[in-house]
């Protein structure tokens, strides 16, 4: 039981080792492709233009037939793009040190906003709202907002007024961040795995020659559970927990990525895993099939097994780091909690063992006294 709990936990271990990698490479894929920053544009463009279609728009809804226009979307592109740049570049949203390196351009400065939330977006608005009665009761948006015009010229919309904007707002924020939010989570799995297959490649990485060999090597099991301190250390440092949201990615920066590979390296070449291509179990295969080892050479049927199971190995790994960081963080907390309950189940179980055991030896003894004669 127990050497079979101590391969789980070290591969666990050398699963979440990697996972981190895997994890720190993403973020940092993410932090420098902005892809909080691009759903949120492409959030708030749709929240513009589903406000104008709401109200029947004829720049974005045919006035015949009711339907979106044909090229809607990119016939209005300018004015809703304008609003959300506009929306994302003011200063409520940005610290002066950001405004200052973006300069003025709301382009750069809607990239370094990841997140807005309804009652900032009301509020924004108000402020750009012009008043259209004397009274200043009723505000409209900006033209530029909701009209492309023609020639340049843009106006300003009777519907499109703050009211009108903040009721649609209410309403229908929640449902279009949970789907930009759906969206963000989607991308984050399909960056994961595609980042996984490529460290399962770059480093040979078979999850199935692996647990054979923890199996196999106590020695290996010892090196690798060694390190669990250090790797549960830079888990919690990158942010990684249980049950963590694949859009509350860690702040992860090139400096935690270059520590995380070096960490990585370190672990999994001081087990002696087979890992790489150097010392791959696949390599040395090839090389006994054609002459080029003393090893005795397998048959062709033997080597086309032996890469099947090798690709199997590859594509089992690859499916256990796309379960990410989180997910072995959890594993390897209960593999921990189970060995402990074990080896405390086995200290019970000797010490329940060890005292009838001596009281059976010591009956006879006194029997044989009571029947010894006096």
């Amino acid at each position: 039981m127990i050497p079979l709990l101590e391969t789980a936990l070290a591969f666990a271990l050398i699963m979440l080792t990697a996972s981190l990698f895997v994890s720190a490479v993403v973020q940092v894929i993410i932090n420098v492709g902005r892809y909080r920053s691009c759903v949120l544009i492409h959030m708030l463009r749709s929240l513009i233009h589903g406000f104008r279609t709401f109200h029947r728009d004829p720049e974005v809804v045919d006035p015949v037939t009711g339907r979106p226009a044909p090229d809607a979307l990119s016939r209005n592109e300018a004015c809703e793009m304008r609003f959300v740049h506009e929306v994302l570049a003011d200063p409520v949203l940005h610290a002066r040190s950001a405004k200052l390196v973006a300069g003025s351009d709301p382009a750069r400065l809607a990239l370094l906003v990841e997140y807005i939330d309804a009652d900032d977006l009301i509020s924004i608005a108000a402020g750009a709202s012009v008043a259209v009665d004397a009274e200043g009761r009723e505000r409209l948006l900006p033209g530029r907002w909701v009209s492309c015009g023609q020639g340049g010229a843009v106006e300003t919309k009777r519907y499109a007024t703050l009211d009108q904007f903040s009721a649609y707002v209410r309403r229908w924020f929640p449902t279009l961040e949970g789907t930009a939010s759906q969206t963000f989570k989607q991308r984050a799995r399909q960056l994961t795995l595609l980042v996984s297959m490529m460290v399962v490649l770059l480093f040979n990485f078979d999850g199935f020659r692996v647990l054979a060999r923890l199996h196999e090597h106590g020695a290996s099991r010892a090196q690798v559970i060694a390190q669990a301190d250090t790797v549960t250390t830079t888990a919690a440092r990158l942010g990684e927990r249980p049950q963590r949201a694949p859009d509350e990615l860690g702040d992860a920066t090139l400096e935690d990525f270059r520590l995380e590979m070096q960490k990585a390296a370190t672990v999994l070449d001081e087990a002696n895993l087979g890992i790489g291509w150097q010392e791959s179990w696949i390599v040395a295969r090839f090389c006994a099939y054609r002459g080029e080892s003393p090893a005795a050479s397998p048959t062709a049927l033997q080597l086309v097994r032996d890469t099947l199971f090798w690709l199997a190995g590859l594509a089992f790994s690859c499916g256990m780091l796309s379960l990410g960081a989180p997910f072995w963080v959890t594993t390897f907390s209960r593999l921990i909690q189970m060995r402990n309950e074990v080896q405390h189940r086995k200290r019970q179980e000797s010490a329940s063992g060890a005292r009838p055991a001596s009281g059976a030896l010591a009956l006879p003894a006194r029997e044989r006294a009571v029947a010894r004669p006096s």
